[in-house]
């Protein structure tokens, strides 16, 4: 795993865990196509990093989209003290199987002679920062915590 996706994932399958039991909004909220567009250009860089889908638990049938879901910053679970609630965004929903690159053409040969296993991932494109002001009144700036744009990969 691509170093500093661990806390990303542990923070997604967090964000999932926490999630259970609030009835249907239990995933968060869909991003609708301004809101999308407008959190890929507040920043972010550019990672080819991969969460394995088969150990979270799948979201709702739907098209590989950003997610939404306000969290006080308690629930981040990352040490920081604060009564402040931030947006944490993440990528969920099904990708197709069809083969648009070099990559996934050889993927998808080798997933049918059974040497390669898994399908393609929903996965944060880019990510960006997130700011809040903990209890001492100081701000303080997670990089890459939320998604910022999704895509399918693998």
């Amino acid at each position: 795993m691509a170093s500093g996706m661990a806390p990303l994932c542990a923070l997604l399958l967090l964000s999932l865990q926490l999630g259970l039991g609030w009835g249907s909004s239990a995933w968060g909220t869909p991003m609708v196509k301004g809101e999308s567009e407008q959190a890929a250009d507040a920043g972010g860089t550019q990672q080819g990093a991969h969460c394995s889908p088969a150990r979270l638990r799948r979201a709702p049938a739907s098209p590989c989209q950003l997610w939404s879901l306000t969290l006080p910053v308690a629930e981040l679970g990352l040490g920081y003290i604060s009564e402040e609630k931030v947006i944490f965004r993440y990528c969920a929903g099904s990708c197709p199987r069809g083969a648009r690159t070099q990559h996934g053409l050889v993927l998808a040969r080798l997933r049918g002679q059974g040497r390669a296993h898994g399908g393609p991932c929903c996965r944060p494109t880019r990510y960006a920062d997130v700011a809040f002001l903990d209890d001492r009144h100081h701000w303080q700036r997670l990089p890459q915590l939320s998604a910022a744009a999704c895509g399918c990969g693998g």
